[in-house]
């Protein structure tokens, strides 16, 4: 939810870019994937031990945007990050930027937009577990 606050503030200054990209796929990598992995658990045992099943629609909708967003990360964002990484850590050149930087911005804000919403609608079914 800071992202979008935090690369504004990268984006006016340009040179601060590739630490908050660093710094962005370090969080990403030590603190958001593994507690979002950990919802894999927290899920099967909400199944397993308690008296949900994966047949009530709030819970198998709630699954299907889990494995959706996180394969998201794994296969578009965190592969984006890297490239961005690679791309800013040495100055721009007489050309100025390479033209991928602008484009894997612009797709990660979308992509990254779309995982912020994919959160919220699974608090949302986890918390009032609407009956469809």
């Amino acid at each position: 939810f800071t992202v979008p606050v935090i690369g504004r503030m990268a984006g006016a200054e340009p040179q601060h870019g590739n630490f908050f990209l660093r710094a962005g796929k370090r969080v990403g990598d030590t603190i958001l994937l593994p507690a979002s992995l950990s919802m894999a658990v927290t899920g099967a045992g909400l199944i397993y031990f308690g008296s949900r099943t994966p047949r009530e629609m709030w819970l198998s909708i709630g699954m299907g945007i889990y494995v959706v967003a996180v394969l998201v990360v794994l296969f578009v964002q965190r592969p984006a990050f890297a490239k961005l990484i690679a791309l800013t850590s040495t100055p721009p050149g007489p050309t100025g930027l390479d033209p991928l930087v602008p484009v894997l911005l612009k797709r990660m804000r979308i992509v990254g937009l779309g995982l912020t919403v994919a959160v919220v609608v699974i608090v949302y079914l986890m918390v009032y577990k609407p009956a469809f």
